[in-house]
């Protein structure tokens, strides 16, 4: 089964991203878009993943093919850098959210530097903030999370590999032998055949392209091609997609 994807979109719960990135416009812009997979991976949080679910759910009453939502989020490891974590569904997704909460460093938000970080219901309504500033980092290693993260039932991708900055590559010089997964991020506008060139000891490596999304206008379109030859239109869901790929690219 090809479907295609968009697996790095942050809603306006990260405080980076506009305010018009709410739950129910990002699954309708990928609607719109053509895409069949998306996941919302919010800073350290997975709190509007429920919402994206409810407008998903309102799609498909309404008579339409919405994408599928896998829950995620976006983790700064000890290290610095940025892992990508899915999850089967919310419920996995919210306990590790409290899992890695009693790790990170609180400091109160300032919304007039970083922006607000808002949570929404299932109207895509806004009922509230988180108070505490989302950009930190834990205090758990990047080799730590990988296996708690498997633990819960994920798995872990490192992201944006090709960047200056907030990249496994570029803060280890490598992406190291213990590391499970065979399956990295590049940024959208990574010329890959360039990076590969550069590094061909990551060619066995697949690689996801997603857009990182901050903005509505940032979604992809269309999006990249994955192939998932486990799946079919049946089981075509967050659990059985997860599943698939912990099979295929994950020791």
């Amino acid at each position: 089964m090809q479907i295609s994807y968009d697996l790095h979109i942050h809603s306006a719960l990260s405080p980076c991203a506009d305010n018009e990135m709410t739950p129910g416009n990002i699954v309708g812009m990928s609607y719109l878009n053509g895409l069949d997979l998306i996941a919302i991976t919010d800073h350290q949080s997975s709190a509007n993943v429920r919402s994206a679910y409810a407008a998903a759910g309102l799609l498909k009453r309404e008579g339409n093919n919405p994408p599928v939502i896998l829950p995620g989020m976006e983790i700064e490891c000890a290290e610095g850098f940025h892992l990508l974590a899915y999850f089967p569904d919310p419920d996995t997704a919210g306990s590790f959210e409290e899992y890695i909460s009693a790790h990170r460093f609180h400091t109160p938000n300032r919304p007039d530097i970083f922006g607000q970080q808002y949570l929404f219901d299932e109207k895509d309504e806004i009922y509230g903030t988180v108070p505490d500033l989302l950009l930190t980092a834990l205090d758990l290693g990047s080799n730590r999370i990988e296996k708690d993260v498997s633990a819960a039932g994920g798995f872990m991708v490192p992201a944006h590999i090709d960047r200056s900055s907030y990249s496994m590559l570029e803060s280890l010089g490598c992406i190291p032998m213990d590391f499970s997964g065979k399956m990295l991020e590049l940024s959208k506008a990574c010329d890959q055949m360039v990076f590969l060139s550069k590094h061909p000891e990551l060619v066995p490596y697949l690689f996801l392209r997603s857009s990182d999304a901050h903005r509505l206008s940032d979604i992809s379109d269309p999006g990249t091609i994955l192939e998932l030859f486990q799946i079919q239109s049946d089981t075509f869901d967050a659990p059985h997609i997860i599943q698939a790929l912990r099979e295929k690219y994950f020791k």
